[in-house]
């Protein structure tokens, strides 16, 4: 029974609802180019349709998110200067901060006009019922009015008659008195009748609506003036002021008038039920604080009780629509439930960190894709239907699991145009499965997957499964190796064999009859006698129990698994793929002799290219002495790429891009080591090659690598050697995101993965171009449109000053990407400085759930890329050789200190500074070479002294290099090997640190032994300086279990906020 009138106006263009996206047309008056719909002319150019899109870009960047709006900074000729408009009224402001509080306040700056309608019985011995209608809530809610208050409102006026009662709020942000009119229709001297109300609400704005005798309703007028401030005593809750009339009895209750009658606290109540605030009891104790003051359950925001209900109201309203109210009594009992103010306002806290992680974690990564299917569809014009299977990992914080699912997509193509993008349907969990791989058909795909305690290869067709092993049971060989050193499935031209990495089977001395399996000849591969106490060396991080692997071949006619023999002793294969007409087998043998080092993350390992035909033949194809890796056969047959390095030294590295020809047996360098980048430009090649990198023609390859603070797919002419960039043309360009990977490339279809650190992953396809124009190509979305998050980012290109230079590699430069969270421009916003590891590593601006979440959460992060890391060529990787522990410090406090200068709205004196590995060393050297400027530190499994390193890490080579000295397997340590390496560690800044540290270890971590940790907490301990430790016992150097990132996270955003607030 109310109505409620609003005028709704039109939003500016500047103003856009939801998702959609700003609408850029051709001009037709002036030119025939694209105009910037919020610049004009004189402001913008008009350009090319791609350069006007990536101008919006920038425009969205720094748009101000208010609910489901993004508000875009004006410059048309509204005003003189840019501005913002109000998406409820016609005002603009020039200043961001002053638009906030503007946005906060102008959606309430209405009053609201509350109409009562009291209905009386007089042959009803039931209690009263209040309706109230509300123009700003929508809706009627029917009260109950106690006996007592009914007895005392309804004593001096007609039994028999209807009261109108308009209750007038306004809701300006300063204390607002409350009007309460009570009108009697048979008594017209008390205040307006229904006509005359109707009459003047033809003359003024009309909000709510009051009943008639017969049930209908009229418009009540608005009050226009402007309140008076209330009074409230110092110390004492807040009171609103209320001016009641009810017949002819008059209560004011205000400051003056401290002690109501009974009449007087009847009708408070009453109105203070209809108005939502706390119901008035009968007497008005004198109350602290705390117990006027709730918590929100929503927001976690800490607010006087009256202005509870409005701030769900106008912020939570969808929460506060999907839960039913208490009714008064539940209230009270919840009030007297209600725990410590401290511990309310951490469990809030402790919700919201959850909720964010959650939130930025859950978005899927895509992680291989395959073109399955290419058929005709019409002939005569060249149509064609190309099916893609993407395979996707996706974490579970709920079960603390990662989770691999598949995709399908189906395009309709002509002309090597897409035409229609199909739906994909419904996800596929993958359950168990630890290796994937496509028949060159497309018809067949086989799967390795491991259930309990066994692994099956499996074979699946048209028709379901067609085939299965139980490789456990079969008992020729150890686990099938899954990892990114070792690790293949590949199918044979034919299809009709498969070809994996298993580890060597371990045989007990019980007999001889057991120390052989047969080999494809049908001959005895003798294994060396095994004693139970014989130590098993295997190739460390990572790669744990991982010693001896063995090519193996699973025969899908024969039902057969043969055990490949003739591959040296001194070599461990791994990365096999077939040689052309499946006559042998090619793969990638790491030298294993003296010992084993780690070989996860290291690219500096000896290793060759090995060819073993079908008799057992083992013929090395590459040069002897250096690092090999990601082999890749032409469609053609006719050439193998892959990728060199050298040995020791940088455990990660720029590497060279070999050729070799398969009918001339000849090998030729087609992209050499990039010693020094120049700016914008190709860097080199710092990662592995795509598993289908070659175009369809033989021609050309194509990868992705890091090139500064970004990553960017690249294209090499075979016959040139010439690098290109492939960026794309029209609105949907490669390099308007942060971070490029290349997935794969079949039949000139490439499938790329792209993010930037405030967009999570989305793919792009397209048909390659033809190789004059090899940077253009037509792409297209691939899935969910575009998200992008709350916040913005920038790249930083930083150059040392003199006194910070290397004077063996001058003129170097380095890098930072600097994530902030919208926040007014007077606001200071906390920063945390994030180091990655490595050194020799690197920041890409991707998608990153941590420092996503953590701009979520308030926190503006700086991840910094010093000189040493990947993607700034080798003499940058180079330098920080005999220089860690200085050079890297200076380069990570010069790039905050240029942070700090370049934004104001940083906030100097809350820097916190967090690192894992080689990050979390440098950490701790910041926070003991710099204690009064950082306050507060947490590190990952941190390298701490490196002297006592030495003994227990598996890449001891880098120990040595990092230090500057040249490593060789006999090499001993000396005194003076041990004293620099003690001289560059954090341990020798221990006793200056005065930030609180937490350290959080993994028990089974072999690259940096947890030991390290305990060294400086030990430290830390006897110094009386706050430091916390977090042990996790089954995890390794990486903290990679979904549970561990979630505990890790949420405890240093609670360790971070307790010491920066």
């Amino acid at each position: 029974m109310f109505s409620c009138t609003s005028q709704l106006t039109e939003l500016h263009r500047t103003i856009l609802r939801g998702e959609e996206q700003p609408v850029v047309k051709r001009c037709v008056e002036c030119c025939s180019l694209y105009h910037c719909p919020y610049c004009g002319p004189d402001m913008f150019k008009p350009t090319i349709k791609s350069k006007c899109l990536k101008h919006l870009q920038g425009h969205r960047r720094r748009a101000i998110r208010h609910k489901e709006f993004f508000i875009f900074k004006c410059h048309l000729k509204c005003r003189t200067a840019p501005h913002f408009h109000c998406i409820s009224c016609t005002s603009t402001f020039m200043r961001k901060d002053g638009f906030l509080k503007h946005l906060l306040m102008c959606e309430s700056k209405k009053p609201k006009v509350v109409v009562v309608e009291v209905k009386s019985e007089e042959s009803s011995p039931a209690s009263e019922t209040v309706t109230a209608v509300s123009s700003e809530a929508g809706s009627a809610e029917d009260m109950t009015v106690s006996d007592r208050a009914k007895s005392l409102v309804s004593g001096d006026t007609p039994i028999n008659g209807k009261r109108k009662v308009y209750l007038v709020q306004h809701s300006f942000p300063e204390q607002a008195p409350i009007v309460l009119q009570s009108i009697d229709e048979q008594r017209v001297d008390k205040g307006p009748t229904c006509e005359e109300m109707a009459v003047q609400g033809s003359e003024n704005e009309m909000v709510g609506q009051g009943p008639t005798a017969d049930g209908d309703i009229v418009e009540g007028q608005m009050s226009t003036d402007k309140p008076s401030k209330a009074s409230m005593d110092e110390g004492k809750p807040s009171v609103v002021d209320l001016s009641v009339s009810v017949g002819d009895h008059n209560v004011c209750n205000s400051a003056e008038n401290p002690h109501p009658t009974e009449t007087d606290v009847a009708i408070r109540t009453l109105v203070n039920e209809i108005s939502g605030h706390t119901p008035v009891e009968s007497t008005v104790p004198l109350r602290s604080r705390s117990d006027t003051q709730d918590l929100c359950p929503f927001c976690g925001l800490m607010l006087h009780r009256k202005n509870l209900q409005v701030h769900l109201r106008r912020k939570h309203p969808e929460q506060v629509s999907s839960q039913e109210k208490p009714a008064p009594a539940q209230v009270k009992n919840l009030k007297q439930q209600r725990l410590p103010l401290r511990q309310q306002q951490k469990i809030a806290m402790e919700s919201e960190i959850r909720d964010v992680f959650r939130h930025c974690i859950r978005f899927p990564n895509p992680i291989s894709a395959s073109v399955i299917a290419d058929e005709p569809v019409d002939t005569a014009n060249e149509k064609r239907c190309i099916t893609i299977l993407t395979c996707w990992s996706q974490c579970d914080l709920e079960r603390g699991v990662k989770l691999l699912f598949s995709q399908k997509w189906t395009l309709l193509c002509k002309h090597g145009i897409i035409e229609y993008v199909l739906p994909s349907g419904t996800s596929t969990y993958m359950q168990g499965a630890l290796l994937r791989c496509q028949s060159p058909s497309g018809t067949l795909r086989a799967v390795v997957r491991e259930e309990a305690v066994h692994q099956y290869l499996e074979v699946w067709g048209q028709n379901g499964l067609e085939k299965s092993f139980d490789l456990t049971a079969l008992n020729k060989h150890g686990k099938v190796y899954e990892d990114a050193q070792f690790a293949c499935l590949a199918w044979s031209p034919c299809e009709k064999k498969l070809l994996y990495v298993a580890e060597k089977k371990r045989v007990e001395p019980s007999g001889l009859s057991s120390l052989g399996s047969a080999n494809e000849d049908g001959g005895i591969v003798l294994l060396e006698e095994q004693d139970k106490n014989l130590y098993a060396e295997d190739w460390g991080e990572g790669l744990m129990g991982k010693c001896c692997p063995v090519l193996c071949v699973v025969d899908l006619n024969k039902g057969a698994v043969i055990v490949y023999a003739g591959v040296p002793p001194h070599i461990s294969p791994g990365q096999a793929l077939w040689a052309p007409n499946g006559r042998g087998v090619l793969f990638v043998g790491q030298w294993n002799e003296p010992f084993r080092l780690g070989l996860k993350f290291c690219s500096n390992r000896r290793s060759a290219l090995y060819y073993l035909d079908l008799k057992g033949n083992c013929e090395c194809l590459s040069s002897e002495g250096v690092s090999v890796l990601s082999p890749r056969m032409s469609p053609d047959s006719c050439w193998i790429v892959y990728l060199q390095g050298q040995v020791f030294g940088p455990h990660h590295q720029c590497l060279s891009m070999m050729l070799y020809d398969m009918k001339n047996r000849t090998t030729s360098v087609l992209v050499d080591v990039v010693r020094r980048a120049v700016k914008g430009q190709f860097a080199g090649i710092y990662e592995s090659l795509p598993s289908h990198c070659w175009s369809a023609d033989s021609e050309r390859i194509f990868f992705s690598s890091a090139c500064e603070n970004y990553k960017a797919v690249f294209s090499v002419n075979r016959c040139t050697g010439r690098v290109t960039q492939v960026c794309g043309t029209d609105a949907l360009r490669l390099d308007d995101f942060g971070s490029v990977q290349l997935l794969t490339i079949q039949k000139d279809m490439m499938v790329m993965s792209c993010s930037s650190p405030n967009q999570p992953p989305c793919l792009r396809v397209g048909f390659l171009s033809s190789v004059d124009h090899a940077e253009d190509m037509q792409l297209y979305n691939l899935g969910r449109a575009n998200v992008y998050e709350g916040f913005d980012w920038q790249p930083m290109l930083i150059t040392p000053p003199s006194q910070e230079e290397n004077h063996q590699f001058s003129d170097l430069n380095f890098g930072a990407i600097l994530l902030k969270p919208y926040a007014p421009e007077r606001r200071k916003t906390p920063l945390v400085v994030n180091i990655h590891g490595g050194p020799h590593s690197h920041f890409a601006a991707e998608w990153n759930a941590t420092a996503a979440a953590l701009s979520k959460l308030g926190f503006a992060i700086l991840m910094v890329n010093y000189r040493g890391s990947t993607g700034f060529g080798q003499d940058s990787i180079e330098s920080l050789l005999g220089n860690v522990g200085i050079q890297d410090v200076k380069d990570v406090q010069r790039a905050v200190l240029c942070a700090l200068q370049n934004d104001a709205t940083l906030d100097p004196d809350r820097i916190a500074v967090m690192g894992g590995s080689h990050g979390g060393f440098l950490a701790c050297h910041l926070i003991g070479q710099y204690p009064d400027f950082y306050r507060v530190c947490a590190a990952r499994n941190p390298v701490i002294n490196a002297a006592t390193l030495l003994g227990t890490t598996d890449i001891l080579d880098w120990r040595y290099s990092s230090v500057g000295i040249q490593y060789s397997f006999d090499l001993l340590p000396t005194s003076q090997s041990l004293t620099d390496m003690l001289e560059k560690s954090p341990i020798i800044h221990a006793a200056q640190i005065r930030a609180p540290v937490l350290l959080m270890l993994g028990g089974r971590d072999r690259r940096v032994s947890s030991h390290q940790g305990l060294e400086l907490y030990k430290a830390l301990r006897s110094r009386n300086t706050p430091v916390r430790l977090l042990w996790y016992s089954d995890e390794g150097h990486s903290l990679s279990k979904v549970s561990t990132q979630s505990d890790c996270f949420f405890n240093i955003v609670l360790w971070f906020k307790e010491h920066l607030n």
